[in-house]
């Protein structure tokens, strides 16, 4: 996905949050209050989630729209509790899902990365 977003936009993907541990999910629930899963809960802590920046961040940026277009392609989506009408609006936001990168692979719409040993 990070290739074809370079290639379509020309910049690369910004990543602000990733994996966080549980010690950094505690921190995070602290400092974020109702903006942060409780610890133990969250998909960053599954390894499941990232937080993007870079014009992804902001709902109605091109760069955003490239994801909400592309990012299924790849296993990635943005949940409805994250979209702007959604319960805890997050632009920002984006999981991975296995099931959903197995249906799209199954239908010829997933786009497996290319990985050299």
């Amino acid at each position: 996905m990070s290739k074809a977003y370079a290639r379509d936009t020309g910049q690369t993907i910004c990543v602000t949050d990733s994996y966080r541990s549980y010690a950094e999910q505690v921190v995070t629930k602290q400092n974020r209050g109702g903006w942060a899963a409780a610890p133990g809960t969250s998909n960053h802590g599954l390894g499941k989630a990232l937080d993007l920046c870079g014009g992804i961040n902001n709902f109605g940026h091109p760069a955003h729209a490239w994801m909400q277009q592309n990012a299924p392609l790849y296993g990635w989506f943005h949940p409805s509790w994250a979209a702007a009408g959604g319960s805890l609006p997050e632009p920002w936001h984006w999981e991975f899902d296995e099931e959903k990168a197995a249906k799209a692979q199954a239908n010829g719409t997933f786009k497996a990365p290319n990985v050299r040993a």
